[in-house]
């Protein structure tokens, strides 16, 4: 996916920041690398389950093979290692796909499935070479540029099972005492296979973590407010609701609260809109620091206002959260000389606190809210106001 235009994205995006540093060693910082497994588990899930079923079929197809094909005694330990190793894993794994709670594991249980088949196939091989029969070795490279190209693994988990299995079937090899011309050809093209597969593999993962910062820059372009980094109106919102419901299915309280910097209009006329926008940065970054829980958030409204939403706290707690939020921005210490509230950047805040109704809407709370915020400037600003739902 191509990446948007970086000059339109906010310079704290962390997509942002994470391309601006690059990614060679295919890991992102904490955050975004724990997003990014849940967008690969997402992206490839399909692609896994397929995999998996199609590897199931084929190495029920071996089984029917080898029932046919293989002397004994060698059939009846081939065939116990087919069905009672390789067979279940694969149809566990499988059906793990579908399980939502181990959608977070299935990297750890492809890759465990993965090297047990490989080893279980080496062991096949030795199995075989130890009963003189000429079993064809390819069958571990068609295992080794499966699970590197069409499991979904990612890159890290494939190059150690491809590898681990490189070795063992080394070990096995060596151990039966395999002509050295013979085993040094068949290492060879088992080490290519590999080779090939790691660098496929990693240029596979980087263009998926390619998409991955391309897809959050979309979003950031669509959510957030260019100059703040804050949610945008629309993208507050959707979220707002979002909160609003879930507060009415529980029956939580909700603090829905308006900001506006006091005076902004003088500020901007006196020390320009650089000045001013600076300011609103700084403003919006205080109050972003306060509403990083999964149901708040946080938005610019609007020019200098602010709006947020506070899911299921106490009334007290949600106060000194917002007495918090003024007390940080009069302490950036933004010099205002043409304030009447103070000589330095404040804010104003009205508070809404209620407990969604069934009769009530978001609207009706911002209202409330803004009653509140007009009451804070009407009685000297850089203040916190707040009103309940009973008036």
């Amino acid at each position: 996916m191509k990446l948007p235009h970086l000059d339109w994205v906010n310079q704290d995006s962390p997509y942002l920041r994470q391309h601006q540093q690059g990614f060679r060693a295919l890991s992102f910082d904490d955050e975004l690398e724990q997003a990014f497994k849940r967008y690969h588990a997402n992206v490839f899930l399909r692609r896994m389950r397929w995999s998996l079923l199609v590897a199931t079929l084929l190495a029920l197809l071996f089984v029917l093979l080898d029932a046919i094909n293989l002397p004994d005694p060698l059939r009846g330990r081939i065939l116990a290692l087919r069905l009672a190793v390789i067979q279940p894993m694969l149809l566990l794994a499988w059906l793990a796909t579908y399980r939502p709670g181990l959608r977070d594991h299935l990297q750890l249980i492809g890759g465990i499935v993965a090297l047990l088949s490989g080893l279980a196939v080496a062991g096949i091989i030795g199995l075989a070479r130890y009963h003189n029969f000429a079993l064809p070795y390819e069958g571990i490279i068609l295992v080794t540029v499966f699970f590197y190209f069409l499991t979904g693994l990612r890159f890290t988990t494939a190059v150690l099972c491809g590898w681990l299995t490189f070795f063992a079937y080394l070990a096995v090899e060596l151990s039966l005492g395999l002509a050295g011309e013979l085993l040094l050809s068949n290492a060879l093209f088992l080490a290519l296979a590999n080779i090939i597969g790691s660098v496929g593999c990693y240029s596979l993962e980087y263009a998926t973590r390619q998409n991955f910062l391309a897809n959050g820059l979309l979003q950031d372009l669509a959510e957030k407010d260019f100059l703040t980094g804050l949610l945008n109106r629309r993208a507050f919102s959707e979220r707002a609701e979002r909160s609003w419901r879930q507060a009415q299915r529980d029956k939580q309280a909700l603090g829905v609260v308006m900001m506006d910097v006091d005076f902004f209009k003088r500020y901007n006329d006196h020390y320009g809109h650089a000045a001013g926008d600076d300011a609103l940065r700084q403003v919006a970054r205080v109050i972003g620091e306060h509403a990083r829980r999964p149901l708040d958030c946080a938005a610019r409204y609007g020019g200098e206002e602010f709006v947020g939403v506070w899911y299921g706290l106490e009334e007290a707690q949600l106060l000194a959260i917002l007495q918090d939020i003024r007390s940080a921005i009069e302490g950036l210490g933004l010099t205002h000389a043409h304030s009447d509230a103070a000589g330095v950047v404040t804010l104003s805040i009205g508070m809404a606190y209620l407990t969604p109704q069934p009769h009530q809407s978001l609207g009706d709370a911002l209202r409330l809210a803004d009653v509140a915020l007009y009451l804070a400037k009407e009685q000297g600003r850089n203040r916190v106001v707040g009103k309940r739902q009973d008036g």
